[in-house]
């Protein structure tokens, strides 16, 4: 009876440890480990001050995609105004915003469309504590000329109570909308559907971010870079882990911040009314590759209605390693078991 029993017991352990070495593969197939995160110091350099004193305190910032040489920002008081700001801070054109004349805007992005045409998403991220907000789109115009711009609104929903808002950004690659959270230690991400429609817009949670952030933005390579309360932080996608630290003098405390068109630096705005900006020159990186293949060429059309699956960052408890112990062992209970009760019943 013990023989057949500790017969069965090895049996059951030669079959979990085949389980394992099926679940886990071989050895050379181990995913590699993990690039260490680059930490670099940059200098802050003082490159304007906006000049135009309707621009008291401007909320959020995002370089342009038909004038990659303008920046465009929002004032932030209580009747918004769109601005296209030179390299030097001069107004080169100031716009109302039909039907969101009443908002209070603090935040900018900018993307291109299905059909190639390039639009200027501004939104009051605050009103996400509420559990939803408002989004308004307004064509990026051709010509820059003061006037009044038409908007198209658009209601967006949290998928697990109210948020506020840190950080909205879009990829140019995907055509795609992100707002992160205001932490005070770490954010969430959170995802736009890539159709927007006339109801509520339900935002569905990417990832955790372990650090707190307060602007970001995409560069043309996949790059995202975000300001968090002490540094620049670049990852190599959304998806992707931190790759690189930026320290810098810039103090991290103004609500303005931007992504420069070619992606080598960014805008900082100081603290305060009638802010001093400052260009970081951001390090040197390797443009962004999802796991499973290369980014797309094109932009993903923002009517395509192909559902899109975000991978969670914490993947598999203990890894694909521990979870194929563990399943190794479950193995192991039920075989022995099995092969016991058998030999209970053939042995009377």
């Amino acid at each position: 009876m013990r023989a057949h029993t500790s017969r069965a017991l090895r049996l059951a352990a030669g079959s979990a440890a085949a389980a394992l070495v099926v679940l886990n593969g071989p050895a050379a197939d181990a995913a590699p480990a993990p690039r260490p995160v680059v930490t670099s110091t940059a200098p802050a350099t003082a490159a304007f001050r906006a000049a135009d004193p309707r621009l008291g305190s401007p909320a959020g910032m995002v370089a342009g995609v038909v004038h990659p040489e303008i920046w465009w920002t929002i004032g932030s008081g209580a009747r918004p105004l769109l601005f296209a700001l030179d390299s030097q801070g001069r107004t080169r054109a100031a716009y109302a915003l039909a039907g969101a004349s009443r908002a209070r805007l603090n935040a900018i992005t900018i993307v291109k469309n299905g059909s190639g045409e390039s639009g200027l998403f501004v939104s009051d991220l605050n009103e996400g504590r509420a559990g939803s907000l408002v989004l308004h789109r307004v064509a990026e115009p051709a010509t820059l000329a003061s006037g009044t711009l038409p908007v198209k609104s658009f209601k967006v929903r949290y998928p697990d109570g109210g948020h506020e808002g840190g950080a909205l950004l879009a990829d140019p690659a995907e055509s795609r909308i992100y707002i992160i959270t205001k932490g005070a230690t770490a954010a969430a991400v959170f995802a736009l559907p890539g159709v927007l429609g006339p109801q509520n817009n339900a935002l569905t949670r990417l990832r955790t971010l372990s650090f707190p952030v307060r602007g970001g933005g995409f560069a043309r390579d996949g790059r995202v870079i975000l300001k968090t309360t002490r540094d620049v932080r670049v990852l190599n996608g959304i998806r992707e882990k931190v790759a690189q630290v930026v320290r810098t003098a810039a103090r991290m405390g103004g609500a303005a911040f931007g992504v420069a068109s070619d992606g080598r630096r960014v805008l900082v705005s100081d603290p305060g009314a009638r802010p001093v900006f400052r260009s970081v020159t951001l390090p040197t990186g390797t443009a962004a590759t999802p796991a499973g293949g290369a980014r797309s060429s094109g932009p993903v059309p923002m009517n395509d209605q192909t559902p899109v699956s975000f991978p969670s960052e914490s993947g598999p408890p203990g890894g694909l390693l521990g979870t194929g112990a563990l399943v190794g062992l479950v193995l192991l209970g039920l075989l022995g078991g099995a092969f016991y009760v058998r030999g209970r019943r053939n042995h009377g």
